[in-house]
């Protein structure tokens, strides 16, 4: 049988085969296309930093990079970054062919060159590469180039350290197969050993670095069976190379290598592809040797065998099938995490600009487990990876089956977001206006000097605040709090600087309603009450209710969160309509140092822990216009 030389017909057929699915969308037809293209970019920024899958801190980049490197390249001098992704992959695949074909024209004859490159095309396992912006194309040319240049070690080994450096399954059927071959073949022992150690030596710069900084390992595996098998790789071509099945060195080792690797997971069914191209060929090639049309009853058979590829590639869809709610998210949230699948985390990162947390793959463990509880109900997650929205699409449904997080449902298309509501802090501001350092001093240099200050301040940045005002330092500064009044609360703050808890209730009473009376005549309303020196019982709350007051804010040793009492706290029976709002520090505020070694700042973030479980959260900061001007009393300093 002579074929001559149409190895050019192969390679065309195999770029229109790979390029029909291309036409029909405009974006990658893998998930892998957005990853890659990613980390490319980032090279070619000079970063080498991955955040957009490993979020929301990131990682250091650990992916072999050869196949990167190769593509930053490329973006770097074309600029042509998504007709890269989806150009690319098909003449990568034809320089596959091309390479297998001369390799197994130097092994055995241009004619099985020649039958196993066209019986490649009819392995959907294979046809795969050709639309996958992907390492694995790129690598098999170098384990191919490994095997054709055997004879010189230093090449083949330098092709071999290559593919360690740009994808991991290539490598380990690199190696296993090269293992394989010596074993089998005593007459290749020597140069394979030479070329097994020169790939070694070439890549272990790489391979310690990526042990330094890989965070653990985690290998995905798993097989899921014939049904599966026979999808990738057709019945026909897998009863044609079981024919052809012979004892062949070469062949053997290859074919062994690529089952190994398929059983310990499916994406690898790419490897098993040339061993049943090959050995397909060796049938076909001794079966039809000598008989009358030949060319015809092969082309025959190898439209036959065609025909269950050529219905794959027309099913082909891209696996970013849920494109449109990346879009989504983009157009309708801010800068943010969200949490999702393995598959999907790329897309997300790369359509929608958001950090997503993926939940699922190598190498991070602690990571899988915190995806599949957090799915799973386990609300915490989301403080602890700060996520704003949990994404569950067709991969999400199969790796955690729901999502049972009591959370919105902002988005249903092809596949859904779930947004939390974001945690509100409110910050309450109020400034108790009295004399300088009651009841040490009886001056008035904070009124005089510091109030202005502090009223410039919020002023400024458009801050309202409550001042609760004493009701003899209201008399002295009238003019200054009814101005005080038009843009912020007056609160009352009792008549004197008492200690209310010293006083019987009558005298309370009288200074709770001497106080209210001048505070209103300039406010249109008093209705927060702040006791002096924070000394408030429950006396003083039946005082305020019975005074239609609706907010107490002195400090509380029990609470940090605003609350109404209940009954037991004060005297009278019935409804208490009174809040609570206690202040977020220490009483002692003011010379917080002397009396309470810490700072404000960590008074505040310890009401906001002992907040935690409301998504409303409430600081209350309290501040004297003393406070803001230098003073000389006995005994302070």
């Amino acid at each position: 049988m002579n074929l001559e030389k149409p190895v050019i017909l192969v390679l065309v057929c195999g770029f229109l085969l790979s390029s029909i699915p291309l036409i029909q969308y405009e974006i990658p037809l893998s998930w892998e296309g957005f990853y890659h293209v990613r980390i490319a970019e980032n090279l070619a920024g000079g970063t080498f930093y991955d955040s957009g899958s490993f979020g929301p801190e990131g990682r250091t980049q650990i992916y072999p990079p050869v196949f990167h490197c190769f593509s930053a390249f490329l973006i770097t001098i074309t600029s042509l970054t998504e007709e890269l992704v989806r150009w690319v992959p098909p003449f990568m695949f034809c320089a596959l062919i091309y390479m297998w074909y001369l390799l197994i024209t130097r092994l055995y004859s241009e004619n099985i060159g020649l039958l196993s490159s066209l019986l490649l095309l009819v392995i959907p396992a294979f046809v795969d590469i050709g639309f996958l912006f992907s390492p694995h194309a790129l690598a098999l040319i170098l384990v191919w180039c490994a095997f054709y240049f055997l004879d010189n070690p230093v090449i083949s080994g330098i092709c071999g350290g290559l593919v360690v450096m740009t994808q991991f399954s290539a490598a380990f059927f690199f190696f296993i197969a090269f293992v394989l071959w010596a074993f089998l073949d005593p007459e290749k022992r020597n140069k394979i050993l030479k070329t097994i150690c020169i790939s070694l030596v070439i890549a272990a710069p790489y391979l310690c670095y990526f042990m330094y900084y890989v965070p653990g390992f985690d290998i995905i595996l798993g097989n899921q069976g014939f049904k599966y098998f026979f999808l990738k790789t057709t019945f026909g071509v897998t009863a044609c190379a079981l024919l052809g099945l012979k004892k062949d060195f070469f062949a053997v080792s290859i074919g062994a290598s690529g089952f190994i690797l398929s059983l310990l997971q499916p994406t690898n069914f790419c490897y098993i592809a040339f061993p049943l191209a090959l050995f397909a060929s060796f049938f076909v090639h001794d079966f039809f040797t000598g008989k009358k049309w030949t060319v015809v009853t092969v082309v025959f058979l190898f439209l036959l065998l065609f025909i269950p590829s050529q219905e794959y590639t027309t099913k082909l869809q891209p696996a970013a099938s849920e494109y449109d709610s990346f879009v989504w998210l983009k157009e309708h949230s801010t800068a943010c995490v969200v949490a999702s699948g393995w598959y999907q985390a790329p897309v997300i990162a790369s359509v929608s600009g958001r950090v997503p947390v993926l939940g699922f793959g190598f190498p991070d463990k602690e990571r899988i487990q915190h995806m599949d509880q957090l799915y799973k109900g386990d609300t915490t997650l989301l403080d602890y990876y700060d996520i704003s929205y949990v994404y569950f699409g067709k991969y999400e449904e199969y790796d955690y089956k729901s999502v049972n997080l009591f959370l919105d449902k902002v988005y249903s298309g092809k596949g859904a977001f779930y947004k939390r509501e974001p945690s509100l802090v409110y910050v309450l501001v109020t400034v108790d206006v009295e004399p300088d350092l009651p009841p040490v001093l009886p001056s008035y240099k904070g009124m005089e000097e510091g109030l202005p200050f502090i009223v410039e301040v919020l002023d400024t940045y458009g801050v309202p605040a409550t001042f609760f005002v004493l009701g003899e330092t209201a008399e002295e500064y009238s003019d200054e709090i009814a101005a005080l009044a038009e843009l912020h609360e007056i609160g009352c703050h009792s008549l004197h600087h008492d200690d209310m808890r010293n006083l019987s209730y009558a005298e309370k009473e009288q200074q709770v309603k001497e106080a209210t009376a001048l505070l209103q005549e300039l406010a249109d309303s008093v209705t927060s009450f702040r006791a002096p020196g924070h000394s408030c019982d429950a006396e003083l709350i039946e005082v305020l209710v019975n005074s239609k007051y609706t907010v107490e804010a002195s400090a509380c040793k029990q609470f940090f969160y605003p609350y109404y009492p209940s009954e037991d706290d004060w005297l009278q029976k019935g409804t208490i309509d009174l809040l609570r709002v206690p202040i977020s520090h220490t009483p002692s505020y003011f010379y917080a140092p002397l009396v309470y070694p810490r700072s404000w700042v960590d008074c505040y973030i310890d009401a906001l822990q002992l907040q935690d479980h409301q998504r409303i959260k409430v600081i209350v900061i309290g501040l004297h216009p003393w406070e803001f001007v230098h003073l000389e009393a006995p005994g302070y300093e």
